[in-house]
Order: C-alpha cells, then sequence, then structure tokens
C-alpha cells in the first residue's frame, strides 16, 4: 500500500504544481517581477520532479520495471498506458534539465508561453496513472 499512496501523494503535488505554475502565469509577463519568474522556473521543476518519482514508483509496483531516467520513464510508462504524451513529457524533463542545469540561458517568455499553453496531456497521463495504480481495484 505505500507505493500506492506514494504514487497518489506525487500524482497531488503535480497537479498542485500545474496550478502553481497557472496561477503565476495568470499575470502579464511584463508584470512578473524577478521573483515571480524564479517562482514559475520553480513549479516547472516540482512538477517535473514529481511527475517521474510517481513515474518511477508506478513502473516498479506495476511490472517490476526500474528505469534509468525520468525520459524513458515517461515514454514507457506512456506509451503501454497509451495516452500518447511521452513527447510533452519528455519535452518537460529537458526544460527541467535546462532550468536546473543552464539556468543563464533559459529564455524566460518562452518557459512563460509554455507554461500558458495548455497541460491537458499533462493531467491526462497523471489521471491515467492513478486510474492504474496496483493497489486500486480495476
Amino acid at each position: 500500500m505505500g507505493a500506492c499512496l506514494s504514487i497518489l501523494q506525487r500524482a497531488s503535488e503535480a497537479r498542485g504544481a500545474i496550478n502553481d505554475a497557472l496561477r503565476i502565469a495568470s499575470r502579464g509577463f511584463e508584470e512578473l517581477s524577478d521573483e515571480g519568474i524564479w517562482a514559475l522556473r520553480y513549479q516547472l521543476i516540482v512538477l517535473v520532479e514529481a511527475l517521474a518519482s510517481m513515474c518511477m514508483k508506478f513502473a516498479r509496483a506495476a511490472w517490476g520495471r526500474v528505469f534509468s531516467s525520468y525520459r524513458e520513464c515517461l515514454r514507457e510508462v506512456d506509451r503501454r498506458l497509451g495516452t500518447g504524451c511521452g513527447e510533452v513529457l519528455a519535452a518537460l524533463v529537458g526544460l527541467r534539465n535546462l532550468l536546473v542545469h543552464r539556468y543563464f540561458a533559459v529564455d524566460d517568455r518562452r518557459v512563460y508561453e509554455a507554461v500558458k499553453s495548455d497541460f491537458k496531456c499533462v493531467l491526462e497521463f497523471i489521471k491515467r496513472v492513478e486510474e492504474n495504480a496496483p493497489c486500486l481495484p480495476s
């Protein structure tokens, strides 16, 4: 039951990061302070970390699989669950890596615009993982 609870907690954290990012991005880009931009970046890092942790725990509990990278796990779980979001999820991992390791090379306007776009695919992936969590009745 511990793995299931952890999967569901990471799903909740991912949703919370999406909500917080959307709240921050609800203001115009020019209205954001430096702190607002950094907060937006942080929420995207939190989102990817939550998705990756959820994915790793789900893959191990559901199939006994262990992956060596976030990107590999998200693509494979997406493929098995059939959400069609693998490339979107992989792109988020790439953005997270850029935010964490090359923060000086980030175009904050592009990050802002990406947040303003649709999280529908990510939310569908989260929902599918929750629905298929190995501890819940089908």
